[in-house]
């Protein structure tokens, strides 16, 4: 083997090995992206899963007050119901006391 061998050899060995840096570089790049995205994904579940207990909370509140327009109109009912009853009875009481 001549100078002129070793030194190709080396040459092409040097090339090869900065090759093989420079693909490492994007490796550590891309593993640092994933790593952001990892980190960022954490968060947002985070945030989701606050948002959902709100969502709830809200859902409850609605629920409530859907429920109290019916609660007033039975409220209202009741009050036409025991105004008739008291006249009826009045009136009742009215014509055995004559």
């Amino acid at each position: 083997m001549t100078a002129e061998d070793t030194a190709k050899i080396a040459s092409e060995a040097l090339q090869r090995a900065k090759s093989a840096h420079h693909r490492l570089d994007v490796v550590e790049t891309e593993i640092k992206d994933a790593r952001a995205l990892v980190s960022a994904v954490a968060r947002m579940d985070e945030k989701i899963g606050g948002m959902q207990e709100d969502i709830t909370e809200v859902k409850s509140n609605v629920k409530e007050l859907t429920e109290q327009p019916g609660k007033r109109w039975e409220s209202v009912i009741g009050a036409v119901i025991t105004g008739i009853v008291g006249t009826l009875l009045g009136a009742v009481m009215a014509l055995v006391l004559k």
